[in-house]
């Protein structure tokens, strides 16, 4: 299935690939085959699940295809392991125990500190140039 697929569908989908029971059920009375796996549609699912032909939804459970190593899930009755098996975290039975070690951003200790080059050092200051020796003097302008 591909990632654009509801992660509801893809369960009911996957497990009907696996379990031809499952499959006739939900294909007759899709509402049913939901509630008997626990599994909970957000609205749009349910809409999709109830607006997809019968003869388009058959073609879809016949071309999905399930690991070997996630059949089980799906053969069982528990969503929660179903949605495991596809690596979607449910949260069921579980608590939050933090954030296992991160450390959230700590505020600047003082304000704003925006890019500027460093300051430069100060410069010593230069001997006066000598007079120039080939150059004449400019003469005054002219008196009027």
């Amino acid at each position: 299935m591909s990632e654009s697929t509801p992660q509801g569908i893809e369960v009911l989908v996957k497990k009907a690939a696996v379990d031809p029971a499952f499959r006739a059920l939900l294909l007759d009375r899709p509402d049913e085959a939901v509630g008997q796996i626990g599994l909970e549609l957000g609205p749009a699912e349910a809409m999709m699940l109830r607006s997809v032909p019968r003869e388009q939804f058959t073609a879809v459970i016949a071309r999905t295809s399930v690991p070997e190593e996630h059949r089980r899930a799906f053969l069982g009755q528990a969503a929660a392991a179903m949605l495991a098996a596809l690596g979607i975290a449910t949260g069921a039975g579980c608590e939050h125990k933090g954030t296992g070690g991160h450390r959230t951003d700590r505020p600047p200790e003082r304000g704003i500190r925006p890019d500027l080059p460093p300051p430069k050092a100060p410069e010593e200051p230069r001997p006066p140039a000598p007079p120039a020796k080939d150059i004449p003097p400019v003469p005054p302008p002219p008196r009027e």
